[in-house]
């Protein structure tokens, strides 16, 4: 009886020992950290681009090129509000111009007078005449009359050269229409390519949002609707979250690193271009005009979700969503996970629940995957067997063989089976050692 109990204690035990090992089946299954995936795209998610708080709205003041400016009374990075002073007019030369238009003005209103008096005196004269007389002092009205007509049209004209200039010394000071501040002043007129330029362009205050630069090679990297974070060089608890409303690709800058730090000039042909692009702030609190920032990736620990590629993600026909996930066990487990929108251009799935940054996942390989399986952080190197071509029947076999009628190319011979010996012809004489 006690022997009974004793092997059946022995074949519990060993089921226990058979059911523990069935998670062991097969290699250990590599898996890859979810932070390392979703930095894929060019951009880690600890990478830091330098940011610039700015004014969605800008104001552009123009100068009038016929005037000279005679004071300009800010600089840039000045913060200004609307009505303040930003420049004044030579007065001096509007002064002369205008003084000199009235005495135009004088000079035809008394040529309009002599005409007058020289019309009443050809009538009077007129009058008193008879015959061809009569006849040439009508001829000289008429003159007189078309002249003082011309006299007049002038008067007007001038008049309104005079109105026109009283205005502007009334205005000789240009004032801002926004309370803001400087961005830049442009003393040539037109920008780095030629094209015409505001003199001063002002960021308007209570409209913000934050500029960045994109390099080279990490176009595609960041796109429009890519989240960022947005953190304070100065106090990083300080945190905003916006997302990203344009990359301008059509408007590139040139520059380098080298440059802005040695002040040596670099020229078109080894500058690398930087392309600007703009976040939309979900919020402003705290924030500065002109303040200066870090961006980085949102990897959707806030509100919103990371993006994985589609490939790791296995989704049923129910639109349910799972993936292979690490436990904590070091055990392969099938984990649901809540997908967000699909990313038709870059092939992957918003994860907004299920998955964090600090969890592992492993690609969904249909022979090494299933519940249970053992799991490494190390990827296993293909070893020199790996390698070797199979030398037995498969490769000298029948499935090598021609087709049948089908001749060997020349210069081509099968090799003879082993222990046999290839005869040479007699009449050669070959193989003989002498």
């Amino acid at each position: 009886m006690k022997l009974k109990k004793w092997i059946g204690a022995v074949l519990a035990l060993g089921l226990v020992f058979s059911l523990t090992g069935c998670g062991d089946k097969g290699p250990a299954v590599y898996v890859q950290s979810v932070k390392t995936l979703v930095e894929l795209g060019g951009i880690g998610a600890e990478d830091r681009f330098a940011g610039l708080v700015v004014s969605e709205n800008v104001a552009e003041i123009q100068r009038d090129s016929d005037k000279n400016v005679e004071e300009l009374l800010v600089r840039e990075g000045d913060d200004v509000k609307e009505g303040q002073e930003l420049f004044r007019y030579d007065m001096e030369q509007i002064q002369l111009m205008l003084d000199k238009q009235k005495l135009e003005l004088e000079q035809l209103n008394a040529t309009i007078d002599s005409l007058k008096e020289q019309i009443e005196q050809l009538t009077k004269d007129r009058d008193r005449s008879w015959g061809t007389q009569k006849l040439q002092y009508t001829v000289q009205i008429q003159t007189a009359e078309v002249d003082l007509k011309e006299a007049e049209l002038k008067v007007q004209s001038k008049e309104a050269e005079i109105a026109k200039s009283e205005e502007v010394l009334a205005n000789t000071t240009v004032v801002s229409p926004v309370t803001g501040r400087i961005q830049s002043i442009n003393e040539s007129g037109t920008d780095d390519r030629g094209n015409p330029a505001p003199y001063i362009t002002i960021q308007q205050a209570g409209s913000y949002r934050v500029k960045g630069m994109l390099g080279e090679l990490q176009r595609g990297g960041i796109m429009e609707g890519t989240r960022l974070k947005i953190v304070s060089r100065t106090d990083e608890t300080a945190v905003w979250y916006g997302t990203v409303t344009l990359v301008d690709y059509e408007n590139p800058s040139q520059g380098s690193g080298y440059e802005m730090y040695s002040g040596v000039s670099v020229d078109s042909m080894t500058a690398a271009s930087r392309y600007p692009f703009y976040v939309e702030l979900e919020n402003t609190e705290g924030l500065i005009l002109g303040q200066h920032v870090y961006l980085m990736l949102d990897t959707g620990e806030k509100s919103g979700g990371m993006a994985l590629s589609a490939g790791f993600v296995t989704v049923e026909e129910d639109g349910s969503a799972w993936v292979w996930a690490e436990t904590g066990r070091g055990r392969l487990e099938k984990r649901t996970v809540t997908l967000g929108e699909y990313d038709p251009m870059m092939d992957t799935y918003e994860i907004l629940d299920g998955l964090t940054t600090e969890d592992y996942i492993a690609f969904p390989d249909e022979e090494l995957c299933h519940e249970g399986a053992s799991t490494t952080h190390e990827e296993t190197e293909p070893t020199e067997g790996d390698f070797d071509e199979p030398m037995g029947e498969e490769f000298y076999g029948e499935e090598e063989m021609l087709p049948e009628g089908e001749m060997l190319p020349e210069g081509e011979m099968e090799m003879p089976p082993e222990g046999e010996a290839e005869a040479l012809p007699e009449e050669s004489g070959e193989g003989e050692v002498g």
